[in-house]
């Protein structure tokens, strides 16, 4: 085998999966009439189109990030960005857990690719599509400029198939120990990074959220997301209230089929999303 220096680390990992992609695959064929051209060509939009426009939504979301944070620019010289792969349908998003910046670069930059996640997964559901996830840090390989290997992304990769169930990111425990001994150590300092650290840290933690199972979630709805939404455009309205919709359009869909699991699954994410609704100033549809 050929030697390689390969590089080992803690490294936090968001593996997402666009659900559904499958059905809507079966509509494909080599279109040959005019109407077939249009059925076919609105499958493709539906799928490789849509993928594509997740993986610019990242691109996107980090740049915004990183156009947020100036000051930065006196602790790094590098780009605040996670590290993102696009894999098919699945969305790799990883940051290495070490000092090459100092703290306050890596703790950004996790938070980088946490709110972006919250952001992408709440545009999906806008646009009627539906994403599971999970997030976690473990060891890891990188492989290359923007791909890991290790535990790190087989636990991310096992929240999301195994734990999340339904339209969800799962937030692992090894990511939640992280954040406690972070702010512990942090809020022994008293430098002016040492208090970033400290807010940024507790930031993070509140886009943590309990679900009703037990399972720690990523609360892309929630107060955090308010409050980040506040001077960026009418998100109640062009995002908040679309995704709403679909998630009555899901439940409705799924509840049709008569699957008792999926149906409990699929009340707990109508669950979750009504009990943030309150904060977006959306009244709940009853039903």
């Amino acid at each position: 085998m050929e030697t390689r220096d390969l590089r080992l680390g803690h490294h936090l990992v968001a593996f997402l999966d666009v659900l559904g992609q499958s059905e809507r695959f079966k509509k494909l064929r080599l279109p040959v009439t005019l109407e077939e051209h249009a059925e076919v060509g609105e499958v493709v939009r539906q799928t490789a189109g849509f993928v594509l426009d997740l993986r610019k939504a990242f691109d996107e979301q980090f740049r915004a990030f990183e156009a947020g944070s100036p000051n930065m620019h006196r602790h790094t010289k590098e780009p605040l960005r996670p590290n993102f792969i696009g894999i098919s349908d699945s969305l790799i998003t990883s940051v290495p857990l070490r000092n090459d910046g100092g703290n306050l670069v890596g703790i950004m930059t996790v938070y980088s690719a946490l709110s972006a996640a919250a952001v992408v997964m709440l545009m999906a559901l806008a646009t009627k599509h539906a994403l599971r996830g999970g997030i976690d840090v473990g060891l890891a390989v990188e492989m290359g400029p923007q791909e890991v290997y290790g535990t790190a992304l087989a636990r991310a990769y096992h929240l999301e198939s195994k734990e999340a169930q339904y339209p969800r990111i799962v937030i692992g425990d090894e990511l939640w120990r992280y954040f406690n001994p972070a702010i512990a150590q942090f809020e022994k300092q008293t430098t002016p990074v040492g208090r970033s650290i400290t807010a940024i840290a507790k930031k993070m933690m509140e886009l943590v959220a309990m679900d009703a199972d037990g399972k720690r979630i990523l609360d892309y709805l929630g107060q955090t997301m308010v409050d980040n939404a506040a001077s960026g455009g009418n998100h109640r309205d062009y995002i908040v209230r679309p995704a709403y919709e679909f998630v009555l359009a899901e439940q409705s869909r799924i509840r049709a089929t008569g699957d008792a699991k999926l149906i409990e699954r699929y009340d707990l994410f109508r669950k979750y999303c009504e009990s943030r609704l309150p904060l977006w100033g959306i009244a709940v549809t009853k039903s």
